[in-house]
């Protein structure tokens, strides 16, 4: 279940035309990232009816990313922009949350290469947990869009896909457990749940660096500075003569002549 501030902050991205046009645009990079290398994966495994799977799931991935590039081209040409710069790095609403590049696409798969290494179970485990999360965010998008002529089918008919990506997943673990792999099945979840944990939080903190530090330097204004501020005031008025204090050696002066 979506944290409700998850949900105000989705609503106000589609509420924003041009946040909604970043948004298009990166779900559909996503998307094919996920895809391309869904495609070289089906290609490498050693288990026919696994790579069939996978070959679907890469095809599903590929079109959602052309259903969002459609919808990201017309916005765009509503809006009479220009063709988005591929160079400029201001131009991309990244969703990927900072994976792209490291064992994880920008999806949230385990990198095909790395599916040789750590093998079959480890992952579909990582395919599993990541499309759970996918069809909890699509459903979330879909429930915020349900007025959207354009985009409601759109979620609809990507939320069918994601659920059978979930299925079938499932269903491969499930039978892996059946053979006796279930601590290898075990591992494979905990690490590709431990991978989405450790990347949220590095995502937390480059997000956050700013604000906490607005914080930190707040608070220390408030406790730190403040105090120490309204005491040095409360010192120099006790320092100062008053103005009477200061009258009174002119007078007694002036009274002598």
């Amino acid at each position: 279940m979506p944290h409700p501030f998850a949900r105000l902050r989705h609503r106000r991205v589609w509420s924003d035309p041009a946040r909604r046009l970043r948004t298009l645009e990166s779900f559909a990079a996503t998307e094919e990232d996920g895809g391309r290398d869904l495609e070289l994966a089906a290609r490498r495994t050693l288990d026919a009816e696994l790579a069939e799977h996978l070959a679907r799931h890469a095809a599903d991935e590929l079109r959602h990313a052309a259903l969002f590039r459609a919808c990201a081209t017309a916005l765009r040409a509503e809006l009479a922009l220009p063709a988005r710069d591929a160079l400029d790095p201001a131009a991309v609403h990244d969703l990927s949350h900072g994976r792209r590049g490291h064992e994880l696409d920008a999806h949230g798969f385990l990198r095909a290469a790395l599916c040789e290494q750590q093998g079959e179970v480890a992952y579909v485990a990582m395919l599993n947990v990541a499309e759970r999360r996918a069809a909890e965010l699509f459903q979330l998008h879909l429930e915020l869009n349900r007025a959207d002529p354009e985009l409601a089918p759109l979620f609809a008919e990507i939320l069918r896909d994601e659920k059978y990506h979930v299925a079938y997943t499932e269903r491969f673990l499930e039978r892996w457990r059946a053979e006796g792999r279930a601590r290898e099945v075990a591992a494979g979840l905990a690490h590709a749940r431990g991978s989405r944990l450790i990347a949220a939080w590095k995502r937390l903190g480059v997000r956050s660096a700013t604000g906490i530090a607005h914080s930190v330097l707040f608070v220390g204004y408030w406790v730190l500075l403040w105090p120490f501020a309204l005491a040095s005031r409360a010192a120099r008025r006790r320092a100062a003569p008053s103005a009477h204090e200061s009258r009174a050696p002119r007078a007694q002066l002036t009274s002598q002549y």
